[in-house]
């Protein structure tokens, strides 16, 4: 959708959501290592509910791990919090 999208050149924007158990699954890894590869302008969104069947192993848990512990993730993190408690609650229609 990403690369269809730059191929438009409408200034659409792509975000795309994936749950841990489903980024080892063919499609979702294939698509993920093709957009690394291309370099489309997109945002990836990981929801991990930290609910592995089995231990996390690799390259991929070993990046993630890297990233959630680094210090640029934890300010980024505290100051995500920081804005959103300034906000007032949304309600849904």
């Amino acid at each position: 959708m990403a690369a269809a999208a730059e191929r438009e050149g409408l200034g659409r924007r792509t975000a795309c959501i994936i749950g841990d158990g489903a980024i080892t699954a063919g499609m979702a890894f294939e698509a993920m290592n093709h957009a690394g590869d291309i370099k489309p302008d997109m945002l990836v969104i990981l929801n991990d509910n930290e609910m592995s069947i089995s231990e996390n192993v690799g390259a991929l848990n070993n990046r993630l791990a890297q990233i959630l512990s680094g210090k640029t993730y934890s300010r980024l993190r505290e100051g995500g919090k920081r804005v959103l408690t300034g906000l007032p609650p949304s309600k849904s229609w």
